[in-house]
Formats: C-alpha cells, sequence, structure tokens
C-alpha cells in the first residue's frame, strides 16, 4: 500500500475490536499498514463505555480487564490534543470528539458505525467509512 494510513478509529469500532468479533482478527492483518490516532476525550469515552454492564460482563467471561485495553490502545496508536472543538454534527455533540482528532491527526479515514459521522461521508479530507468498507479499501 506504500505509505502508512492515517486512521482515527471511533469508539464503537474500538470496543468492536476488543470484544474479540471479527473486526479484531482483521486489525491484526492490517494494523502495520496504519497509523493510528486517539485522543483524551476518545480514550475518556472508550473507558466509560467498558464500564457499561453489559460490555463489562463480557469482558469479565473473557478474562479482558480494561486496563489491558486502554494499555493496548495506547500501545497501537498515537495520542494527539485536538486545539479546536468542532461544532459540526449538533445531532450527537459527542460525534464531534472523533472529527477532532481527524482534524489534528491530519488523518487520511474515520472509521465509523455512528449515523452521524458515516452521512458527512467526508469531513474536509477525511473520508468516513464503515468499519468493512475500511477493511475492504485496506485489504
Amino acid at each position: 500500500m506504500g505509505k502508512k494510513v492515517k486512521v482515527v478509529f471511533d469508539t464503537n469500532v474500538w470496543v468492536s475490536v476488543f470484544m474479540k468479533k471479527t473486526l479484531n482478527d482483521e486489525f491484526s492483518q492490517v494494523k502495520h499498514e496504519l497509523t493510528v490516532y486517539v485522543s483524551k476525550d476518545i480514550i475518556l469515552e472508550i473507558s466509560k463505555v467498558l464500564l457499561y454492564p453489559k460490555i463489562a460482563e463480557i469482558l469479565r467471561k473473557t478474562g479482558i480487564n480494561e486496563k489491558e485495553i486502554l494499555r493496548a490502545l495506547k500501545a497501537n496508536s498515537i495520542m494527539v490534543k485536538p486545539k479546536v472543538k468542532l461544532h459540526v454534527i449538533e445531532e450527537d455533540v459527542e460525534d464531534n470528539k472523533i472529527l477532532e482528532c481527524a482534524l489534528v491527526a491530519g488523518a487520511d479515514i474515520i472509521v465509523s458505525g455512528d449515523t452521524h459521522l458515516l452521512k458527512l461521508g467526508k469531513f474536509r479530507k477525511t473520508r468516513i467509512l464503515t468499519p468493512r468498507e475500511f477493511f475492504d479499501y485496506i485489504t
């Protein structure tokens, strides 16, 4: 593929990767081709989601804990600090943190299952793809 693809994963994608779903295997196969970016706000949101009872129960059954996940996340990504607060998505303002991260990272692609982000299709120069579209593109 040449140069590494700069990518920002939405929280829902990270959770799927860590829950040992199909995305985990696909991510493992392509992560050497990616430069993955996160922000403090994204990590905080992931931390919160991992404590949801349904997700916490699945993690408990698989023997994976929140700290291991956050350690793996930090080890497989580059932390950026967005300098501007965006107000692009009004229906769910929390989604703007993904755009903020992508902007400061100069990301090529945002990967999300979130309809608010997906309906944008593109944010400035960053394409917004579903996980399936992304893995089809990258492989």
